[in-house]
C-alpha cells in the first residue's frame, strides 16, 4: 500500500471545498489528460494508471485544504460525460475512508503541509506529507 495525494480540480482552476466535496463523493477519483510538452504526455498520468494500485490511500485536496481520504477499489478506466461534475475522464473507483463533514473527520485537521501537483506519491516515511496522511488514515481506521 502506497499514500498518494492529489487535486480534483482542472489545471489553472481552482474548487470550491463543496465542489471537491461533491465530486468525491461520487466515489469516483481522476485526472484529465494532457501533454506537459508538445508530444510528451505528462508523467503523473502514467502514474494514475499504472503505479496507483488497488488498495492504495488518497488524500483528496482542494489546493492544500484536506477533503477526503479514500482507498483505490478499481482498475482505472476512461469515461467522458460533459453534462456530469466528475469532469475528468480518467477516472477510479474509490472507498471513502473519511470526508470533510462527516462524524469521521477530524474537525480541526491542518491545511496539507505542501502544495501538490494532479496526483503525488507520498513513499519517504520520514517527510510531512507521508507523516500527514498516515496520521490522518490510522485516525479514520480507528473511526470505522
Amino acid at each position: 500500500m502506497n499514500y498518494w495525494h492529489m487535486n480534483l480540480h482542472p489545471t489553472g482552476e481552482q474548487g470550491t471545498d463543496d465542489d471537491i466535496k461533491k465530486i468525491a463523493l461520487s466515489r469516483t477519483i481522476g485526472m484529465g489528460i494532457w501533454e506537459r510538452t508538445p508530444g510528451v504526455i505528462d508523467p503523473q498520468i502514467p502514474d494514475f494508471k499504472n503505479r496507483l494500485q488497488i488498495g492504495d490511500i488518497v488524500a483528496v485536496l482542494n489546493g492544500q485544504n484536506p477533503i477526503a481520504l479514500v482507498e483505490i477499489i478499481g482498475e482505472w478506466y476512461e469515461f467522458y460525460d460533459e453534462k456530469s461534475i466528475i469532469w475528468f475522464p480518467l477516472r477510479r473507483a474509490v472507498k471513502i475512508l473519511c470526508i470533510k463533514g462527516d462524524c469521521g473527520y477530524i474537525d480541526n485537521l491542518s491545511q496539507f503541509p505542501m502544495r501538490t501537483k494532479s496526483l503525488t506519491i507520498s513513499s519517504d516515511k520520514s517527510t510531512d506529507t507521508y507523516k500527514y496522511i498516515d496520521a490522518w488514515y490510522q485516525h479514520c481506521k480507528n473511526k470505522a
